[in-house]
């Protein structure tokens, strides 16, 4: 495995520092940063990992800002900070985040997060060997629950998400009607679970948004009268 890239964003110097000291420690590559403006910055001009936030009481601004993160590029997200109540540290897995620490923290914990995080991060291309132009497809990752992109932008579903996406994939290049992608929610989700024509539609709009938002197209069509097909395998 690489040397770990990390960088840490916190407005207080004191923790910044403290967090990217216990990171050099560890044999981490750690970088520190005060505001959002500079951790973009930072990630716009070279390869990172993970990110370690500190967003305290930002509220809503520090949501969009992991979200923004979650979406932008395949890359570790852990939150920090002091008077993290657990609606708010809920709220920041919600938005994207890998892990949440509410202070106080144990440093080992940090490492030990950002080295599971590694294990199944992309590992950043050497500048010495040639580029790989990757598979060339769409495809599940991680059990079914992250979509990989050809480009390597990756997707976290839900659980509906993952049952369509699979059904689709699965007979890639062929329409699937919206009665067989409701009774595979149903088969693996229980009765209880949302399976109409209309549910089925909703799904796929807001997976096709999440996409979108990642900056890539989902290649999910339409197929009127019937259901939808993947046309990208």
């Amino acid at each position: 495995m690489n040397q770990l890239r990390i960088l840490v964003m916190s407005p207080d110097e004191t923790v910044r520092g403290s967090s990217v000291s216990t990171l050099l420690q560890a044999g981490i590559s750690a970088r520190g940063c005060s505001t959002s403006l500079e951790l973009f910055g930072l990630l716009s001009s070279g390869h990172h990992d993970a990110v370690v936030l500190d967003i305290g009481a930002s509220g809503e601004i520090g949501y969009a800002l992991i979200a923004r993160l979650h979406g932008s590029a395949p890359l570790g997200i852990v939150v920090v900070g002091k008077g993290m109540p657990v609606d708010s540290r809920l709220r920041c897995l919600q938005s994207g985040a890998d892990a949440c620490l509410p202070d106080p923290q144990d440093p080992r914990e940090l490492v030990c997060i950002l080295l599971a995080l590694a294990r199944r991060l992309p590992a950043a291309a050497d500048p010495a060997e040639p580029q790989d132009a990757g598979s060339g497809r769409w495809e599940l990752h991680d059990q079914g629950w992250t979509l990989a992109a050809p480009n390597g932008v990756t997707l976290s579903l839900s659980a509906n998400e993952r049952l369509i996406v699979r059904a689709l994939l699965n007979v890639a290049g062929k329409a699937v009607d919206r009665e067989a992608l409701g009774n595979e929610l149903q088969v693996e989700g229980g009765a209880a679970r949302a399976s109409s024509a209309r549910s089925i539609d909703v799904i796929v709009s807001r997976l096709r948004h999440k996409a979108e938002q990642a900056g890539v197209v989902l290649p999910i069509r339409t197929v009127y009268g019937s259901g939808y097909l993947f046309t990208d395998r």
